[in-house]
């Protein structure tokens, strides 16, 4: 009776053991550091919660988190930030979490207060760039008042001088240009192209440290090849799913680094934390 005891108690051991591993989605062992992406939370805090869950339970913790857009439904409201901020204490408490302006988020004086103090940004403005050791994140703004749809005039001339340094500083391997809309994009909203999109396309292609142009705005997956530069959008952070192009599963994305430095793996994890999409650039 008592090696039976034993011999179940060692089953349910190991049960729970392959459950942690499911749920943890542990690195690879020679996994250096890693950071995710979400967009498109609007009012979807349940999904969202389940997420940000998942996101903080990442063994090793991720460097950074980074939310493309739309926290919100309707810009401005306090409510809908504290909403945001419940479910998403399980990545502020163990990472820090950057934003990029979506169209949700609103663009008049009184949404801009709040998404300051949300967000914690010290600049006046809604683009800047976040460093991780070899790495330089440039996150953009879609929405500045009078400019929306674009990148022009003086956030270009910032971009591509943001460009210009880290293209001849050794010290910088890798660029990953953040925003909210997609130059392209390929579900619902097919065929609104940012207003300059073939510009910035071709600005981008000088740039071979560019691994990936990342954005939300539509709520599903897709990765889009366009002259060999590489745009996702992950716009499945909790608000509704489009349907019928494919990719329309609520997940943020996972950008991992190696001891190989040439290997950069992407994944999207989903609700039920089960890997969907796993791929290098």
């Amino acid at each position: 009776m008592h090696s039976k005891i034993v011999r179940f108690l060692l089953l349910i051991a190991l049960i729970f053991n392959a459950c942690d591993r499911i749920y943890l989605q542990p690195a690879q062992q020679d996994e250096k550091w890693s950071f995710v992406v979400f967009s498109d939370v609007q009012d979807g805090y349940g999904v969202f919660s389940k997420l940000s869950e998942n996101i903080g339970n990442l063994k090793p913790v991720p460097h950074a988190a980074f939310c493309c857009g739309d926290i919100m439904y309707y810009s401005g409201n306090e409510a809908e930030w504290l909403s945001f901020e419940n479910a998403a204490k399980s990545i502020r408490q163990n990472m820090p979490l950057f934003f990029a302006r979506g169209n949700h988020d609103g663009n008049d004086s009184a949404s801009e207060d709040i998404l300051h103090l949300h967000a914690n940004l010290t600049s006046d403005h809604f683009y800047y760039t976040h460093s991780e050791g070899n790495t330089l994140f440039i996150v953009l703004d879609i929405y500045e008042r009078g400019k929306e749809g674009a990148i022009i005039g003086e956030q270009l001339r910032w971009l591509q001088n943001q460009l210009d340094s880290a293209g001849s500083n050794p010290s910088v391997s890798n660029i990953f240009i953040l925003m909210h809309r997609p130059l392209y994009p390929q579900g619902r909203h097919k065929g609104e192209n940012l207003s300059n999109a073939d510009d910035l396309h071709q600005l981008f292609l000088k740039y071979n440290k560019i691994r990936a142009i990342i954005a939300g705005h539509d709520h599903l997956f897709n990765k889009y090849v366009k002259d060999d530069l590489i745009y996702l959008t992950t716009g499945g952070g909790g608000g509704p799913l489009y349907h019928g192009y494919g990719g329309d599963y609520h997940h943020f994305l996972k950008v991992s680094f190696y001891e190989d430095t040439t290997q950069i793996n992407v994944k999207t994890i989903d609700i039920f934390n089960e890997t969907i999409d796993d791929f290098d650039l």
